[in-house]
């Protein structure tokens, strides 16, 4: 059985491009488009993994990071938080949430799977974009952390 990933993301062309590569991939992925369809998507899809955009409409991620984190059944999700936005308040409520990762946008789809698993932790970040390394892959090999934790656990 596949693994199956939710992606709360607006932005079309960004949830295309994942969705398409994912499915590519072997993972069966629901993508929405709102904070109100990633909490129903909870129930109703059961996702091994959220990869959730946090400044999405109908309440924001943050409403669907809490909902997945209440629920006994969604508890232990892991959740990979997909963020432009770069300010140590904003890293911190959201680590404070039980996020497994973070990835910076833009994230390419291709870094996402096969890139190297040595992703940022937050509070190691560069302050800034002109800081950070021109590896997109020290940004996006979130996703494939969690799939070789899946494999080694599964």
């Amino acid at each position: 059985m596949a693994k199956r990933i939710l992606l709360v993301e607006d932005n079309e062309d960004v949830a295309l491009a994942l969705t398409v590569r994912l499915a590519g991939a072997g993972f069966e992925v629901r993508s929405v488009t709102t904070a109100m369809g990633g909490i129903k998507a909870l129930d109703i899809f059961e996702p091994d993994l959220v990869l959730l955009d946090l400044l999405v409409p109908g309440g924001g991620g943050f409403s669907v990071l809490k909902a997945l984190r209440k629920a006994p059944h969604t508890r232990r999700v892991p959740v990979i938080v997909m963020t432009g936005l770069e300010d140590r308040d904003y890293e911190a409520k959201i680590r404070s949430l039980g996020v497994n990762a973070l990835l910076y946008k833009p994230c390419d789809p291709e870094a996402l799977l096969e890139g190297d698993a040595g992703s940022r932790a937050p509070d190691r970040r560069p302050h800034s974009r002109e800081d950070a390394p021109p590896a997109r892959k020290e940004r996006c090999g979130a996703l494939i952390m969690w799939r070789r934790a899946r494999a080694r656990g599964s």
